[in-house]
């Protein structure tokens, strides 16, 4: 009886330490899985770090060059929105990665280059109400050189922009140009229609505001 009592303990223990021998090793490979499908690179985040005319980035979209930069400090008020454009910047790029061209062959413009200008700006709330800005504050955009450019489509971020109640962020818009602009010498901003958002009623239209530059 002691004999067979010890061989029922003796197969047990074998297959305790089977059974977490193979699980240990289902633990290893599956960390080895993990290891394989995460490549061992972190992607930084991308900071603008063009400040200076003349002065070259690298970005997602390309090599770009600062080509203008200009600091109106202008103040927009539409209703209850408050913008403050703080920074301006004419930007291009002759060394236009994949990703870039593809964004240009979407908005039907040239692949060979990017020209674009870009705008820091400050946007608060100044209700009490959230407010839905569609895909953002400004509507429409007239160059010095004659250029016309519609924001919601030359935007490279179209998204939807809404802004809880007294809510301030900075808000950085990038939009595509069919040309070089040349040096500017003004922009007229068309700000956009604003609603509340829970009651969609409009609390703003679109109005022009030049910016000289």
């Amino acid at each position: 009886m002691k004999k067979v009592i010890l061989c029922i303990t003796v197969c047990t223990c074998f297959m305790i330490s089977a059974c977490s021998n193979h699980q240990s090793s289902e633990e290893t490979m599956k960390e080895k899985e993990n290891t394989a499908v995460q490549p061992n690179v972190k992607v930084k985040p991308y900071k603008e770090p063009l400040s200076q005319v003349g002065q070259t980035a690298s970005h997602p979209l390309g090599v770009f060059t600062l080509n203008q930069i200009n600091e109106p400090q202008v103040d927009i008020q539409t209703g209850p929105l408050h913008i403050d454009v703080q920074k301006i910047k004419v930007v291009q790029s002759k060394e236009v990665s994949e990703v870039g061209k593809y964004n240009l062959k979407q908005r039907g413009l040239p692949t060979n280059e990017m020209n674009a200008i870009q705008f820091t700006t400050t946007i608060e709330n100044m209700s009490d109400q959230p407010l839905d800005l569609g895909k953002g504050p400004i509507q429409k955009l007239l160059l010095s050189n004659g250029e016309t450019v519609d924001v919601y489509k030359m935007n490279a971020d179209p998204k939807n922009i809404r802004l809880q109640a007294k809510e301030k962020e900075t808000y950085t818009m990038i939009c595509f140009l069919s040309k070089a602009p040349n040096p500017l010498t003004y922009v007229k901003i068309t700000t956009n229609t604003i609603q509340e958002q829970d009651t969609e009623k409009q609390v703003a239209s679109s109005h022009t505001t030049e910016i000289k530059l």
